[in-house]
């Protein structure tokens, strides 16, 4: 049995693990990679928005940025490691909740040139969830904020449509090799 745990101040690094597993989460349960653009772009608006609830997009832009070169494999000595920068910094839950609902509907518009869909909304009821019980499953989130049956939410993920052509690709080719696993081939 897990514990929630509800505090008042949330510390950056929290944020941060909440806001990638929440994602990890959507990426996983929607089958959509986690470096897609609908997550990458969410990351950094979420990421910006909680620093300056007003930023304008050159700033999610520049925050994006900063976070591919740390993620680079080869990110090389130029890059400067500035994880340093949040030590310290803590926030409200309401401001939180503000930041993530802001950079992932901004992420829909500019990105996607859509409104929040589905897989939006997850990742934003996981972020939050996570926040609370850092070891909230996708059935445990789907129970507190939906209030339905996991298989449902499943449903409404894989109706979303995909983002790109190598995306749907991706999704069929995923699909096919589902059903040969599943009559053994």
């Amino acid at each position: 049995m897990s514990t929630a745990v509800i505090s008042n101040s949330i510390t950056h690094p929290d944020v941060v693990a909440a806001l990638e597993a929440g994602m990890e989460m959507a990426s996983d349960e929607s089958g959509r990679p986690v470096t897609a653009e609908r997550f990458t772009w969410a990351m950094a608006a979420a990421l910006t928005y909680l620093d300056s609830t007003g930023a304008p997009w050159a700033d999610v832009y520049a925050r994006h940025i900063e976070i591919a070169a740390t993620q680079a494999p080869d990110r090389g000595e130029d890059v400067e490691d500035t994880s340093d920068l949040y030590a310290g910094m803590h926030y409200s839950r309401e401001q939180v909740s503000a930041a993530v609902n802001a950079g992932v509907d901004a992420a829909a518009r500019t990105i996607r040139e859509q409104h929040a869909d589905d897989i939006d909304n997850l990742v934003v009821n996981a972020v939050l969830t996570l926040l609370d019980d850092p070891e909230a499953s996708f059935d445990a989130v789907v129970a507190r904020c939906y209030g339905i049956e996991a298989d449902a939410v499943s449903g409404w993920l894989s109706d979303v449509p995909a983002d790109s052509d190598a995306e749907l690709n991706a999704q069929q080719v995923a699909l096919i090799d589902a059903y040969l696993r599943s009559v053994g081939l």
